[in-house]
């Protein structure tokens, strides 16, 4: 009886080992999170398409259209030149690195939501029903410094999408 109890354990023991597993610490990431950290990542790689894909499709369409902050209002290179725009606006370089840190979030309550659909509804002529949102506080950091950036995330068709205009300035 002893022996069998003896193999149970070490056989248990060597499952937990093989399930457990070594390596690098992963942080979970929730998908409302997610556009943040995509954010980060496309400006990293310097990925002009998954850039403004982090941003609403009626965000996205009015600033290719020449709706952005930007002074290059004919909308034609917009979407190629976000990226090199962004990094001349914050002083970042070729190689700069910039991680994300979700540092605090809060789930939105329904009055909200509404108010957030009016807002769309308003700026682009556009219904949508906001399913969920959040306000997430993200510090992001390069060579330059930190910023510490309020978003809003909301989910709608099936997406998650930062709300409001297509970023172009940073407060590094």
């Amino acid at each position: 009886m002893k022996k069998l109890i003896k193999a149970l354990i070490l056989m248990t023991a060597a499952a937990l080992m093989l399930f457990c597993g070594c390596g690098d610490e992963q942080t979970d990431v929730t998908n409302h999170e997610r556009p943040i950290l995509d954010l980060c990542t496309s400006l990293e790689h310097r990925d002009a398409n998954a850039y403004l894909n982090c941003f609403t499709p009626a965000a996205k369409k009015a600033y290719l259209a020449g709706e952005g902050d930007s002074s290059d209002s004919s909308g034609k290179s917009k979407g190629k030149d976000i990226i090199s725009r962004v990094m001349s606006e914050n002083g970042l370089e070729d190689g700069d690195k910039i991680s994300c840190e979700i540092i605090g979030k809060l789930e939105l309550p329904s009055a909200d939501r509404e108010k957030l659909q009016k807002q769309y509804k308003s700026k682009y002529a556009k219904n949508v029903t906001i399913e969920k949102a959040f306000r997430i506080d993200a510090s992001l950091t390069c060579s330059k410094g930190t910023d510490v950036h309020r978003f809003n995330v909301v989910l709608f068709d099936e997406s998650w999408y930062i709300f409001g205009d297509v970023i172009e300035k940073f407060d590094f």
